[in-house]
């Protein structure tokens, strides 16, 4: 009934709570890793278990990508070049289609996020100082690949910062163009495009959104005390 009313009103349910969560609590997490790596010293223990919040939001993310609902699942969003290409057209072209969840384009640079994430946290779990900190998974290599290991670290993290850039950049254009991202992220709600089409969001069973968050869970437990 609440689903319908929303409909009614001209909205139409496009994140579940889980992507929500999962969006908002990444933000704080890769601020403060930012803060904490740059603080180094005593700072580093305190980013090392951000860290292990972040694998963990990812090792959820990458399950719900493939179990979770409609719009959270890549085969959803990851759509073939061409249709990227053509969405590119559209938007300059002035009509761009009306989509539910991420377009073409921004099905790529979740992507791009989400590598550069993993990047930065599987290197993390090698990195050290060479002072007092290192990663759960350090004494696994050698000091030469960890010293590497640890250089990728801090690139990649350039890199994901000048993502999240373009990330916001593109969440300003489009509010710019008439077009909020940022509310439906917050409600979980969108307003219905003029076409009325109403795509109805197809949300996953709550078993397995337990079982995701308990192997989610266990996966980041079994590297932390590996």
């Amino acid at each position: 009934m609440k689903g319908k009313r929303h409909e009614q009103s001209g909205r139409i349910a496009v994140w579940d709570i889980f992507i929500r969560i999962f969006h908002w609590t990444l933000v704080p997490l890769v601020g403060f890793a930012w803060f904490s790596g740059d603080e180094g010293g005593r700072w580093l223990a305190y980013h090392m278990w951000d860290g292990y919040l972040i694998l963990a939001l990812l090792a959820f993310r990458i399950l719900w990508g493939f179990v979770g609902s409609t719009t959270a699942r890549f085969a959803h969003f990851l759509a073939s070049p061409r249709r990227a290409v053509a969405y590119v057209r559209t938007v300059a072209a002035g009509q761009p289609a009306a989509h539910y969840g991420h377009n073409p384009l921004g099905g790529y640079a979740v992507a791009a996020l989400l590598l550069s994430l993993c990047v930065q946290v599987a290197t993390g779990l090698f990195a050290t100082d060479d002072i007092l900190n290192a990663g759960p998974l350090n004494a696994l290599v050698g000091a030469r690949t960890a010293d590497l290991l640890t250089q990728i670290h801090k690139v990649n993290f350039d890199i994901l910062l000048a993502l999240v850039g373009i990330h916001l950049c593109a969440i300003v254009a489009y509010r710019i163009a008439g077009r909020d991202l940022v509310t439906p992220m917050i409600t979980g709600y969108a307003r219905i495009a003029p076409d009325g089409r109403r795509p109805i969001l197809q949300r996953a069973h709550p078993w397995v959104s337990a079982a995701a968050l308990i192997v989610s869970a266990l996966i980041t437990y079994a590297i932390v005390q590996a």
